[in-house]
């Protein structure tokens, strides 16, 4: 990854390090929202209106065989989480506070914004893992996320792309952008895509 940030430096770019202070918290605060908004959206997922549905003799099992059936286990884990955290007296504890926390990642990329056009970062913290590798360890899994959930808490745009290899494994360089500055990554992905060989 720092072979890419300093091709980009070769060809011109003036590379400097930033702080995003708040992203540090990213991690525990996607993992409150996200679960609690996936609860939200999908509490209409009932197997009758919305969605493939198993009939049954009443209305708890046709929920109950629905949602077993058509949502897989990291959903269903998803849901519960998220339902938990916004069950009465974990609201105000969890959610308002990661919403807190939100806004305060939100003003780091704002902030730095305000003096780099992009910021470079890994993808994840490991090269890639063989499939289903973390399937039976989901915090581990969850782990590997931390250089992209501070994106999605932001609401900027970000676009990935290989930049090498480490022991035959594929190594992700992130490009993040300010808000509606996708037109700025693709160029810079275009550059990189394009050029360097």
């Amino acid at each position: 990854m720092m072979g890419a940030v300093r091709w980009f430096e070769s060809q011109g770019a003036k590379i400097r390090e930033i702080s995003l202070p708040h992203t540090a918290f990213s991690l525990a605060t996607y993992y409150i929202i996200q679960p609690a908004e996936a609860s939200a959206n999908l509490a209409r997922y009932d197997g009758i209106r919305y969605g493939s549905g198993v009939k049954s003799d009443n209305l708890l099992d046709t929920y109950l065989k629905s949602r077993g059936e058509f949502l897989g286990a990291e959903t269903q884990r998803r849901i519960m989480v998220g339902t938990y955290t916004l069950s009465s007296g974990y609201y105000d504890a969890y959610y308002a506070q990661a919403q807190k926390v939100r806004a305060l990642i939100k003003q780091d990329f704002t902030a730095a914004f305000e003096d780099v056009d992009v910021i470079m970062t890994p993808v994840a913290p490991t090269v890639a893992f063989k499939l289903g590798e973390k399937t039976q360890d989901p915090l581990e899994m969850y782990a590997a996320d931390i250089f992209t959930v501070g994106v999605n808490l932001a609401g900027i745009c970000g676009l990935s792309l290989g930049c090498g290899q480490v022991d035959g494994l594929p190594v992700g360089l992130q490009i993040l952008g300010p808000w509606f500055g996708e037109n700025m990554l693709f160029r810079v992905g275009e550059c990189m895509q394009v050029n360097r060989r």
